[in-house]
């Protein structure tokens, strides 16, 4: 089975409350990867991580939007 194959199956079957447990799971995950930068380097990871977070942020609070002005929620 294709990895994106599995994914779709996952989201498919994970309930809200698995989805969360999986957010914390990730988010425990940067924290732990975050404490571990070198002093020196956390300056370029807290960018780095920034911005992927803003490329991240922005699609998905714009297909909520999306969604919310279409009644589909």
């Amino acid at each position: 089975m294709r990895i994106c194959d599995l994914v779709a199956k996952c989201a498919k079957e994970y309930s809200l409350a698995d989805f969360g447990v999986l957010k914390l799971c990730v988010g425990s995950a940067g924290i732990i990867a975050g404490l571990l930068v070198p002093k020196k380097g956390k300056t370029s990871v807290l960018a780095a991580a920034s911005v992927v977070f803003s490329l991240t942020l922005i699609p998905l609070m714009l297909k909520l939007i999306r969604t919310a002005n279409d009644g589909k929620y």
